[in-house]
């Protein structure tokens, strides 16, 4: 086929690969941050799904006073499923800021091609 260098596609096929583990190697430096419960839990996670932290505003814990309305502002003590429930909604959602952080940063390193295996 006159005009196809196979070499100069194996060349930009190593470039496309180098590129990618490049971008994979740095994933851990990509941070997102997600929160439940009107900023009573957050949790911060890198590109990788990895939790790095996770915080409980200490507020949340705080006891009723005697015959204090419960709010939404904090979590009854009593109440370990909710504190479960919003430490699970916090993390769901960071996972997906990272999932989609890691989507753009692998798909910014390939210059946009579409590459066979990765998720996006």
């Amino acid at each position: 086929m006159p005009g196809f260098d196979i070499q100069h596609l194996m060349r930009q096929a190593r470039k496309i690969e180098k590129a990618m583990a490049e971008a994979r190697a740095s994933l851990d430096k990509l941070a997102v941050e997600a929160e439940s419960g009107g900023g009573l839990v957050k949790v911060k996670m890198d590109g990788r799904c990895s939790v790095l932290k996770i915080e409980i505003d200490p507020r949340a814990l705080e006891p009723f006073a005697a015959g204090e309305r419960q709010g939404d502002a904090r979590i009854d003590p009593g109440d370990r499923a909710m504190l479960e429930d919003l430490l699970a909604a916090a993390v769901n959602a960071a996972a997906e800021r990272a999932r989609v952080a890691a989507d753009a940063h692998l798909k910014k390193a390939t210059g946009g091609i579409q590459v066979p295996g990765l998720p996006y």
